[in-house]
């Protein structure tokens, strides 16, 4: 399989998973709609947590000079992210908001030099904000499937050669993200959670370079992790 295959079928594996996910939230707030008492579950599905998870991240990244397309790059790395949160159940129906950081070194270097660009290095590290997580619980009670919204802001870095003129910066930039996952109680206190995440981006560059740079930076983020999520008074 060379690259491009590969890259196809990533793309082709988080459509089918979010499509996957989203079908089966639909059905569950169906039958959370039947139900209207409110009950802390005798599993770890509700309540105040913490947790942390490992993450496997995709992004797609575009930069744009004076109209030309001088990098086109999708990367591959791994990452890390705690979250914190508190989950409130009515029935089988679930809503809660939750904080997160995350860490993931997403790099975008030019590889060969395009008039006038001679360098560009743009970096993505950190990222904090909050999720409002939306779902419902089945499989008597030890499962909590669920959909997320979410803002925040990550930061970037950048160099850039153009013209025999360097540009430098660093900012914070809000972003969105969409996404859906499960938490699956193995304990009274502690589940295993699966999600995935995609996040918007549109031109940081006019922030992290001046704004009379005639160039734009566009990037795309699909995270998978996996992880536990600990509520310590469950």
């Amino acid at each position: 399989m060379n690259k491009i295959q590969f890259v196809v079928l990533l793309r082709n594996l988080r459509v089918l998973f979010i499509l996957i996910i989203s079908i089966i939230f639909i059905i569950g707030i169906s039958n959370a709609a039947k139900s209207d008492n409110y009950y802390n579950s005798p599993h770890s599905l509700s309540g105040f947590y913490i947790g942390g998870l490992g993450q496997y991240n995709y992004a797609d990244a575009k930069f744009t000079w004076d109209g030309d397309v001088i990098l086109d790059q999708a990367s591959h790395n791994w990452g890390v992210s705690g979250v914190m949160g508190y989950g409130w159940r009515w029935g089988s129906f679930y809503l809660g908001p939750e904080a997160y950081f995350s860490y993931a070194n997403i790099s975008n270097v030019l590889a060969e030099t395009v008039d006038p660009v001679t360098a560009l290095s743009i970096d993505r590290e950190y990222g904090a904000g909050i999720n409002l997580l939306i779902g419902f619980t089945g499989f008597e009670e030890q499962m909590l499937f669920y959909g997320l919204v979410g803002g925040g802001a990550t930061d970037f870095s950048g160099n850039i050669v153009a013209g025999g003129e360097s540009l430098k910066g660093s900012i914070w930039y809000p972003v969105l993200s969409l996404g859906a996952g499960m938490d699956w109680s193995v304990s009274d206190s502690v589940a295993v959670r699966i999600q995935g995440k995609h996040t918007f981006y549109y031109d940081a560059s006019e922030q992290i370079f001046s704004s009379d740079t005639k160039n734009s930076y566009d990037l795309d983020t699909t995270t998978f992790s996996i992880g536990f999520i600990w509520r310590p008074w469950n």
